[in-house]
C-alpha cells in the first residue's frame, strides 16, 4: 500500500459452500481462500456448510473466490459481486443440501441392496465371482462421490476423510479381486470384499442419516424467511400492482391488505389498522397502528388497509438482518473448537502414516499379507476427523436455532462461551427493566405557565427519539397544546436535547447536565424537591439558560423483571443496575426489584468506564440495555444484550439481542450458552475419546490381549455412527428445557 493511501475499505460475504464432506474440506477450502489476492480472513464452517470471508473488493472479486473454490472441487453461489440476495443464497444452500440428500439416499440404498448379497455370498451359496460382479455397482457407482472426491484431494496433496475412506475400500476391493480373479495371488484376501462393500454401505448410510437430520437445522433461518411474502403489492398509478418482493425498493409506496403480512419496514402513511406484532414483541395482543406509525416486517395486519413507504426492504429490513444474522452466528466457531480444528489439519496424513506403520509392523511380525492389509484397512475407515470437525458447529447451529424459536439472537458462537462465565449482569432501567414509555406525572414551573413549558419542551422533544421527549411530545399533545417548529435540533445522548424554538434557547435534559447550564441554578433544587421525594424521573426545561420548569415522570415495571433478576440470582449471579435516571428513582425501583446496587445518573461514559472497572476487578460482565446511551457499555462488556424494541445502534453494539423486551429472555440465554458448551465438551470428549480408543483397537493393539480386532466392515460402522452421534447429541438443544438450573446444580 502507497505511503499516504488510505487502507481499502472490506467486505464481509457469508457464502454457502456445496460439496463438503468433512472437517478436512473446509480446511482445503480455507486454504484456497486465504490464497486469494484481497482476502483479508476466510473461515470455512464444516457444520453449517458455509464461508465467511474478509475482502477487499477491488482485488478479490467474486469471480475470483468462486473460481479458487472451485478449483478446490466444491460450489458456491453465482454473482458474489451482485449482492445476490440472502433469499438467493439461502435457496442456493438448501438445493444443494437437496442433492446432498438425494445422492446420498441413492447411493446409500445401491449400496446396501447389492452389498447385502456380497456380505451373505458363502451362506446362499453364490460363487465369489458372482459376488466380486455385485459389488462393482456398490464400489464404483454408489461410492463414485467417496472415490472422486477422495482422488481429487490427494492430487491436491491435502489428503481427507475421502481419501482415506477411498483408499481403505479400494484396497479391500483390489486385494480380494486379485485373488478372486488370480486364485493363489493373495491367499485368503477374497474374504475382504465383504469388508470393501459394507465400508462404504456403513459409510453412504451415516452420511444419509447425518444428511435428514441437518435438513432440520436450517428451520431457524428458513422460518424467518418465510415470513417474508414472496408477492407485494406496490402502487402504480394509483393502483395496488402484485410484484415480486425482490423488485420492491426503499421508497416505494406499498400497500397492504387486512390479513396479509407486511413483506417490507415502512412508515405508515394511509389507513389504520391493529398489527399483531407477536414476531417481534412475543405478545399476539393486536397493537394500533395509523399514519406516521413504523412497522415492521414479519407482522400480520387485522382488518385495516393500509398503505406505507417502504424504508427497509428484504436482507435490509429488520427481519433480513435478523435472518442474515442468525444465519452468520450458525456459521461462526467458537474459540472451543481451535484445538480440534488444529487436530483435524494434521490427523489425516497422521492416519495414512499410522495404517502404513500397522501394515509394515503385522508383516514384520511374520504375519501374512492379508491379516497386515486387513488392519491397515480398519485403520484408515476407522479414523474419524467428521466427528471432530462437527463437534461445535453442530452444537452452534442447534443453539442460535433454539434462540431464535425463543426471541434471542445470539450474533457469533464466541459469545454462547463467554455467557457461561458471567457471574454479574448490569441492567439498564429504562425500556430494559421498565417499559421505556414514562409518562408525565407532574410539573413544577419558575416563572413560567406549566401549560407554555410544556409547549416549550415538547417542541423541542419533537424530532426527539428518548422516551422522555416522547412523553412530553404526548403530553403536550394530550392537552391539545399548540407546537412550534424547532430550529438547530441537537440531540445530546445521556444529557438532553438542544434547539431553537422561535428566538428563544431550549434545553431539555437532566438535572446535572442542566446545573452546569444554568445561568442562575438556584430554582433547581426547589423545583426538583417535590419530584424527587415522589421518586420520579426528571427532566429540566432551560429557557436561555433559565432555569424555568422540572418535569417529573412514571415508568411501570415489566411484569417479567422481577421474576428475570430472581432467577439469575438462583443461577448464582450478581445484579446491578446502572441509569441515567435520578438516583431518587432508582433507588424506588431497585427496592421494588430487590437488587442492592444501583447506580443513577450515569452518562453514557460513565456507565462504560464502570463496566471497565469491574472487567479488571476480575468479574464476567454482562450488560443489557436499549438506547443509544448503553452502546459504549454494550461493547465494553463481556457480552452485551441489547432489547430488540431498543435503538440500532445498541443492537449493533451488541454481542446478542433480545428480540422481544422481555427481561426473562436474559436467565434463559445465560442457560442456554451454559447447556451449548456443555453439549460441545461432550462431543469434543467424545470425538477424541473415540479416536484414541479405535484406532489402536483398529492396528491390533487389543489381539494379544483379547484375540480379537474389528473389521474393517466393523470399524466402517463405527466411524458412521461416531458422527451421526456428534449430530444427535446437538440437537438436543433443540427440544430440551431451558429452565434455568439453579447455582451449583449440574
Amino acid at each position: 500500500m502507497l505511503i499516504g493511501m488510505p487502507p481499502a475499505p472490506l467486505e464481509t460475504l457469508d457464502i454457502p459452500v456445496e460439496g463438503m464432506s468433512c472437517q478436512a474440506c473446509a480446511i482445503t477450502i480455507e486454504k484456497a481462500l486465504r490464497a486469494v489476492p484481497g482476502v483479508v480472513e476466510a473461515q470455512v464452517n464444516y457444520g453449517s456448510r458455509s464461508a465467511h470471508v474478509v475482502r477487499e473488493r477491488e482485488r478479490a472479486s467474486g469471480a475470483l473466490i468462486a473460481a479458487a473454490v472451485e478449483r478446490a472441487g466444491y460450489r458456491v453461489p453465482p454473482d458474489l459481486d451482485g449482492g445476490s440476495s440472502l433469499s438467493a443464497q439461502l435457496q442456493f444452500g438448501e438445493a444443494a443440501e437437496a442433492r446432498a440428500l438425494s445422492r446420498s439416499r441413492r447411493d446409500a440404498l445401491i449400496a446396501i441392496s447389492l452389498g447385502i448379497p456380497v456380505v451373505l455370498a458363502h451362506p446362499l451359496g453364490l460363487e465369489h465371482q458372482l459376488a466380486l460382479l455385485l459389488s462393482v455397482p456398490v464400489q464404483f457407482i454408489a461410492g463414485w462421490s467417496i472415490l472422486s472426491a477422495g482422488l481429487r484431494a490427494a492430487l491436491r496433496l491435502a489428503p481427507d476423510m475421502n481419501t482415506l475412506v477411498a483408499m481403505g475400500s479400494l484396497a479391500a476391493w483390489g486385494s480380494a479381486a486379485a485373488e478372486i480373479l488370480a486364485p493363489g495371488s493373495l491367499p485368503g484376501a477374497e474374504q475382504h470384499l465383504h469388508a470393501a462393500v459394507l465400508i462404504l454401505a456403513f459409510v453412504l448410510l451415516g452420511r444419509w442419516l447425518e444428511s435428514r437430520v441437518r435438513e432440520r437445522s436450517g428451520d431457524a433461518v428458513r422460518s424467518l424467511m418465510e415470513l417474508m411474502p414472496a408477492q407485494v403489492s406496490v402502487m402504480r398509478q394509483g393502483k395496488p400492482t402484485d410484484v415480486a418482493l425482490a423488485e420492491v425498493r426503499p421508497g416505494n409506496l406499498v400497500f397492504v391488505r387486512p390479513g396479509e403480512r407486511v413483506a417490507v419496514d415502512g412508515e405508515i402513511l394511509d389507513g389504520s389498522t391493529w398489527l399483531d406484532e407477536s414476531t417481534w414483541s412475543g405478545e399476539s395482543a393486536p397493537v394500533p397502528h395509523g399514519p406516521g406509525d413504523r412497522v415492521r416486517a414479519g407482522s400480520l395486519n387485522g382488518a385495516g388497509a393500509i398503505s406505507l413507504r417502504a424504508t427497509g426492504v428484504g436482507a435490509d429490513s429488520s427481519l433480513g438482518r435478523v435472518a442474515a444474522a442468525v444465519r452468520a452466528a450458525q456459521g461462526s466457531r467458537a474459540p472451543v473448537q481451535e484445538l480440534a480444528d488444529r487436530v483435524s489439519a494434521i490427523f489425516v496424513p497422521a492416519v495414512l502414516l499410522a495404517a502404513l506403520s500397522t501394515c509394515a509392523i503385522w508383516l514384520a511380525l511374520g504375519e501374512g499379507t492379508a491379516l497386515a492389509l486387513q488392519h491397515a484397512v480398519a485403520v484408515l475407515v476407522v479414523a474419524c476427523p467428521c466427528a471432530l470437525g462437527l463437534a461445535t458447529p453442530a452444537a452452534v447451529i442447534a443453539a442460535v436455532g433454539r434462540g431464535a424459536r425463543e426471541g434471542v439472537l445470539v450474533r457469533d458462537a464466541g459469545a454462547l462461551q463467554r455467557l457461561v462465565g458471567v457471574d454479574l449482569v448490569v441492567f439498564d432501567k429504562t425500556g430494559t427493566l421498565s417499559f421505556g414509555r414514562p409518562q408525565l406525572a407532574s410539573v413544577e414551573v419558575d416563572g413560567i405557565e406549566r401549560d407554555a413549558a410544556l409547549a416549550l419542551a415538547a417542541s423541542a422533544e419533537a424530532r426527539s427519539e428518548q422516551a422522555v421527549g416522547r412523553a412530553l411530545h404526548a403530553a403536550a399533545q394530550a392537552r391539545g397544546l399548540l407546537l412550534e417548529a424547532a430550529a438547530e435540533f441537537l440531540s445530546l445522548p445521556g444529557v438532553g436535547v438542544t434547539a431553537k424554538i422561535g428566538a428563544r434557547s431550549v434545553f431539555v435534559g437532566s438535572a446535572a447536565a442542566a446545573l452546569e447550564r444554568a445561568s442562575d441554578p438556584k430554582p433547581l433544587e426547589r423545583l426538583l424537591a417535590p419530584l424527587l421525594a415522589r421518586g420520579e424521573t426528571t427532566a429540566v426545561l432551560l429557557v436561555d439558560g433559565q432555569v424555568r420548569a422540572a418535569f417529573g415522570f412514571g415508568d411501570e415495571l415489566r411484569p417479567s423483571s422481577r421474576p428475570a433478576l430472581d432467577s439469575l440470582r438462583r443461577q448464582g449471579i450478581e445484579v446491578m443496575i446502572f441509569s441515567g435516571d435520578n438516583p431518587a428513582a432508582l433507588a424506588r425501583v431497585a427496592r421494588e426489584l430487590h437488587v442492592e446496587r444501583a447506580r443513577g445518573a450515569m452518562t453514557p461514559q460513565a456507565k462504560a468506564d464502570a463496566i471497565d472497572q469491574l472487567l479488571q476487578s476480575g468479574r464476567t460482565v454482562a450488560m443489557v440495555g436499549d438506547g443509544v446511551n448503553d452502546a459504549p457499555a454494550l461493547a465494553r462488556a463481556h457480552v452485551g444484550m441489547a432489547m430488540g424494541g431498543g435503538a440500532d445502534v445498541a443492537i449493533a453494539a451488541a454481542d446478542c439481542t433480545i428480540l422481544r423486551a422481555d427481561p426473562s429472555r436474559v436467565p434463559l440465554l445465560i442457560e442456554l450458552g451454559r447447556r451449548t458448551l456443555r453439549i460441545v465438551r461432550l462431543n469434543l470428549s467424545w470425538a477424541f475419546g473415540y479416536n484414541l480408543i479405535a484406532l489402536p483397537a483398529a492396528a491390533g493393539a487389543l489381539e494379544p490381549l483379547l484375540g480379537w480386532s474389528p473389521s474393517p466392515a466393523l470399524s466402517a460402522a463405527a466411524m458412521a455412527l461416531s458422527s451421526l452421534a456428534v449430530v444427535l447429541n446437538s440437537l438436543r438443544l433443540r427440544s430440551s428445557s431451558l429452565e434455568p438450573r439453579e447455582h451449583g446444580r449440574i
